[in-house]
């Protein structure tokens, strides 16, 4: 359940959200479960936010800054993301249907089992985006050869190191040789 305290100051603007947020030390923000649909959030300071189960449907978030923000779960149904980062941020399990992520940086994004049908990531940045578990297909923008991967994320539970990348389920696309 989101802060009261969070979700009343988002909703006063965002010119006041962000000012709250610089005068305070950089900690999470929780608006978990939040109704934000159709609000203009751009520009917002949603760094590091717990935006898990949110419904952001139509919402404007363009310009919005949303590095390593948790939107498991959240409906981003027609969201406007342009120019958005959302560097390392975790959109697991995402409705993401006729999202535009056009010119955003999704930079170690975690987009596992999302719904991407008609998203939009035309001149997206997408190095280490990782697309497990989502159909890539139905994204618009999205070619091979443009720094996205489609792992699973594994975790080693005996202290080793992580194994080394490699091909699953016979997709891997990166940049560079």
């Amino acid at each position: 359940m989101a802060d009261p305290t969070h979700l009343e100051r988002l909703r006063e603007g965002v010119e006041t959200w962000n000012a709250w947020r610089e005068g305070r030390s950089l900690r999470e923000v929780d608006l978990r479960g939040a109704d934000l649909r159709e609000m203009d959030l751009r520009g917002a300071d949603l760094w590091y936010a717990k935006l898990q189960g949110a419904r952001l449907d139509g919402a404007i978030l363009a310009g919005a800054i949303l590095d390593r923000a948790d939107l498991t779960l959240a409906d981003l149904t027609r969201t406007n993301l342009c120019g958005a980062r959302l560097r390392g941020a975790v959109l697991e399990q995402c409705v993401l249907r006729s999202t535009t992520f056009a010119e955003a940086d999704l930079t170690l994004a975690k987009l596992h089992k999302a719904e991407l049908d008609a998203t939009v990531f035309t001149g997206a940045t997408l190095t280490g985006t990782n697309f497990h578990g989502s159909d890539v297909g139905q994204g618009l923008g999205l070619h091979p050869g443009m720094g996205w991967v489609q792992e699973e994320p594994s975790t080693p539970r005996d202290g080793s190191p992580a194994p080394s990348p490699g091909l699953h389920d016979g997709l891997r696309h990166t940049s560079g040789a």
